[in-house]
């Protein structure tokens, strides 16, 4: 593993990533939002209804079922087939896949790839589609649910797992993993201000890191935590035989000049009794399913692969609590219910439009052959009439809510929470989409 170490924090009601050593950041929320009609229709973009609260999973260990706690990350509350979209906001590129379940909500694929994927992808290929499984910010400030067709998204609706109504369900067959993976990967970025190390493992394995100039090697233990999870109190590095004080800086230590490793060894305590752990309560987590229609565009990535960081991607997992068990997991009130559509038509509220005529070519999603909640009951809703409130005149300050808490949070220098990032890493490699088509057309005995 090579690069930069990228911050996964818990910021008031946003994900933020961030560069350890820089400025580069992006914010990720999840949005409260109506659900639009199921049915025939195509809607435009539905309102941000406020951002749904977060919660670090760890902070509610006791409480929550060991599956959940097992995954970690965050987890939001949501009621029975609630709508929710995701927001991005960057100041510089990250490419960012969603993962619904174990099902990407771009390329429609799983994480597992075999012989199939691979044929599916080269399909795609000769029918002229673009083949792409992430979204890049900036540029996608939203994404509104799973990737159905040509400039259409299925909405992200929130539903009970074990009934087959869920993407994963629907993909794979089974519902092993539920809620969303989040994996941001950012752009290669200069080295100033830092230093690289070698750190080397016994069982042969190297990784270089990149340090602030003043790190020391107590620093350098934290970084090897987020990366391996191995705990600081039982690591011990060895540089030129002596071992390494948490206190001393890496610059001064002879490390970089003589461009040597320093040896990370695991410290291994002797086990003991312990008192048996009490039974949790069962809690109800909750999968995605598929809505109604939406226009957007998935823009395509036209930036050469060289540009992405593909070393340094950052994951994490965001786990949905279904709403009726959330005061017995937290002891705090349930969120309000969310309003209706019906509702919200008759108070004369608008849905908003993206005019995304000039973007070019954009990914066309796979994933039209995945039921939606109303085709799948075979109901269809009431169609209703909305106002339509262009958006491209003032973008950032749209679908009616200024900038979050935790952008205002940034802004004030505010002390973050501890890394929420999943130790185990993302559910599969970053590949980018020039890499792709490098290798379709290199199955295909092309040069490319």
């Amino acid at each position: 593993m090579t690069g930069y170490l990228y911050d996964c924090q818990l910021r008031d009601d946003a994900v933020r990533v961030r560069r350890r050593t820089g400025h580069e950041k992006i914010n990720v929320c999840f949005k409260r939002t109506v659900r639009v009609p199921d049915n025939s229709d195509t809607s435009q973009l539905p309102p941000d209804l406020g951002n749904f609260p977060l919660y670090k999973v760890q902070d509610y260990a006791d409480s929550l079922s060991p599956e959940m706690v097992a995954k970690g990350g965050v987890f939001l509350p949501m009621y029975q087939r609630e709508a929710m979209w995701i927001s991005f906001t960057a100041n510089s590129p990250f490419a960012v896949k969603v993962y619904v379940g174990c099902v990407n909500a771009i390329s429609g694929e799983t994480a597992a790839e075999d012989a199939s994927t691979k044929a599916r992808r080269q399909l795609r290929r000769a029918q002229g589609k673009l083949i792409q499984d992430y979204v890049t910010v900036p540029g996608q400030r939203w994404l509104d649910g799973i990737a159905s067709g040509n400039g259409v998204v299925k909405q992200f609706v929130a539903t009970r797992p074990g009934e087959g109504y869920t993407v994963e369900a629907q993909v794979t067959g089974h519902e092993v993993h539920g809620g969303l993976q989040v994996e941001i990967t950012p752009a290669v970025v200069g080295p100033s201000g830092s230093i690289r190390v070698s750190v080397a493992l016994l069982t042969g394995k190297k990784y270089d890191v990149c340090v602030p100039l003043d790190s020391t090697f107590g620093y350098l233990k934290k970084m090897m935590y987020k990366i391996m999870g191995m705990p600081t109190a039982t690591q011990k590095l060895i540089y030129r035989g002596a071992q390494m004080l948490d206190d001393h800086l890496i610059a001064s230590s002879g490390l970089c000049e003589w461009g040597r490793a320093v040896v990370l060894m695991e410290i291994l305590r002797g086990g003991g009794w312990a008192e048996p752990p009490t039974a949790k309560p069962e809690t109800k987590e909750m999968g995605l399913a598929a809505g109604g229609k939406i226009k957007q565009v998935i823009v395509y990535d036209d930036r050469p692969a060289e540009m992405w960081h593909k070393t340094a991607t950052v994951a994490f997992n965001v786990q949905i609590l279904n709403a009726s068990a959330f005061e017995s997991v937290t002891g705090l009130p349930p969120p309000e219910t969310p309003i209706t559509m019906e509702t919200y038509a008759e108070l004369g509220l608008p849905f908003f439009k993206l005019y995304e005529e000039d973007l070019g070519d954009v990914v066309h999603g796979p994933l039209d052959n995945v039921k939606s909640i109303g085709e799948m009951d075979g109901v269809e809703d009431p169609s209703f009439a909305v106002p339509i409130k262009p958006l491209n005149d003032d973008p950032d300050l749209a679908r009616g809510k200024s900038k979050s808490k935790s952008q205002q949070a940034d802004a004030d220098g505010v002390k973050a929470d501890d890394d929420i990032s999943n130790p185990a890493g993302p559910l599969s490699d970053f590949r980018p989409r020039a890499g792709l088509l490098r290798d379709c057309w290199a199955s295909q005995g092309h040069a490319y």
